[in-house]
């Protein structure tokens, strides 16, 4: 059978676009629509910005594309600039057996590569499939431990170096050792601090520029170590293989309708369904959350500093929803930090951590919240936040989200435009989905 690296490799190198499901091949389109809603939305934030003063810095200017900037650089560079938009607002794609996000890394990367290779559009869904196969099915056999990183980063290359050397045609050999390098040499992210959030995050920009030259290196040669993921006490290993061709891994991941961290999507869920109807004249005198107690790890600032403390705060989720609606999380904007009604009913927000949600991560991001409104309490359990595969986002959704969050960056008959040309990916045609990627920009054209 030889190493789970071969196996995964010979898989990857008899794949045919004509292989997919086509249930596959509209998840696929939808997370390609998804992860530029994401990136969209993203390039503004200040966490964008100066990844792409960075790479600039360290990479050197070029005539490669971040995607709806005015920003022209070396292809490494446009490459992290372009991944680091795409997770800066934490409103990218997931799943929940990995425990992390595949899109922002894999779904980049692919276009890139089938930019440079001139690839068409059933090239760019079938690398995709193929990159979020790999990525996540090494990522939801690992381990698990109270004490080891959830960062993407760490495993999202491996999806990034089978996609790219998909595209590249590269030989079963090459691809395993491919595979090997890119997970030896991935980011390896310690778990987060106890005081604040990072802009770091998962460190999927720089995940995805190693994979990339795991994939030179390869290609030329190299060899890594193939045995890596036949460790039995760090992976499931027959997991790893499960069904392989039949079970297609993008089918199971969830997309996200709020700019915040998962873990906080439950919470929102609830108090909006709580605070539904209520009149501004009713005042809301205290929020419990229940809530699994892995959110434990989250900084949960009551008056955060940056877009990514808000985004990893249960209790400013909260009162952010409870006060300004969902539409607050559409994108997260630096003003809501600064808003005083919601800092202070953020301060008055209990969290609890019951024996009933321990176990639920990370296959369930259940949550209960219960309010006190004009002296009544009230109670909504959320098992599944909405975008969950079992409580999926549907294609108008997806579209919606895309205009909410482009709507101060591209014009909206660009948006539309957009729309239309991930939709002709499945007919061949990349050139349209390349032509709006190149757009300028309404506002984003000082920004680097």
């Amino acid at each position: 059978m030889g190493f789970v690296a071969e196996q995964l490799a010979e898989f990857v190198c008899k794949m045919r676009y004509n292989h997919l499901p086509d249930f596959i091949v509209e998840k696929t389109e939808l997370a390609i629509l998804d992860t530029l809603a994401a990136l969209i939305g993203g390039v503004a934030t200040d966490n964008a910005r100066l990844s792409r003063i960075a790479a600039r810095a360290c990479f050197g200017p070029g005539s490669a594309t971040a995607w709806f900037t005015e920003a022209r650089l070396h292809s490494l560079g446009a490459l992290f600039a372009n991944c680091a938009a795409a997770s800066s607002l934490d409103v990218d794609d997931g799943h929940c057996l990995a425990a992390g996000h595949p899109g922002a890394a894999i779904i980049p990367a692919v276009l890139a590569e089938a930019t440079n290779l001139g690839s068409d559009g059933n090239d760019v869904l079938a690398a995709t499939a193929i990159g979020y196969d790999v990525a996540l099915r090494i990522a939801a056999a690992r381990r698990f431990s109270d004490t080891m990183s959830f960062a993407s980063g760490q495993w999202t290359g491996f999806g990034v170096a089978a996609a790219i050397g998909w595209l590249r045609k590269l030989s079963a050999d090459q691809l395993a050792h491919a595979i090997a390098i890119a997970g030896a040499e991935a980011p390896q992210n310690l778990p987060q601090g106890d005081c604040q959030a990072s802009s770091v995050k998962g460190s999927s920009p720089w995940s995805t520029v190693t994979a990339v030259f795991a994939v030179e290196r390869a290609e030329c040669g190299m060899n890594g170590s193939i045995d890596m993921l036949d460790r039995a006490h760090a992976y499931n290993i027959r997991a790893i293989t499960a069904e392989l061709g039949t079970r297609w891994l993008i089918g199971e991941t969830y997309l996200k309708p709020y700019a915040s961290c998962r873990y906080t999507h439950p919470v929102i869920d609830a108090v909006l369904a709580l605070v539904a109807g209520r009149t501004h004249d009713e005042s809301i005198g205290r929020i419990v959350v229940e809530i699994f107690p892995e959110a434990r790890k989250l900084p949960n600032e009551c008056a955060p500093k940056s877009l990514e403390g808000g985004q990893f705060s249960v209790p400013f989720a909260a009162a952010l929803a409870a006060l300004r609606g969902a539409e607050a999380f559409r994108p997260l904007r630096p003003h809501s930090l600064s808003d005083a009604e919601v800092v202070q009913l953020a301060e008055k927000v209990e969290i609890r951590y019951p024996d009933e949600f321990a176990g639920t991560f990370p296959q369930g991001t259940p949550a209960r919240v219960m309010m006190v409104i004009d002296s009544s309490e009230r109670a909504v359990d959320v098992p599944r936040p909405l975008g969950d595969a079992n409580n999926p986002m549907d294609q108008s959704a997806v579209e919606d989200k895309l205009r909410d969050l482009g709507r101060d960056i591209l014009p909206g008959a660009e948006i539309e435009r957009l729309i239309e040309a991930v939709a002709l990916l499945k007919q061949g045609d990349l050139a349209s989905l390349l032509a709006c990627l190149a757009s300028r920009p309404v506002a984003v054209a000082r920004a680097l």
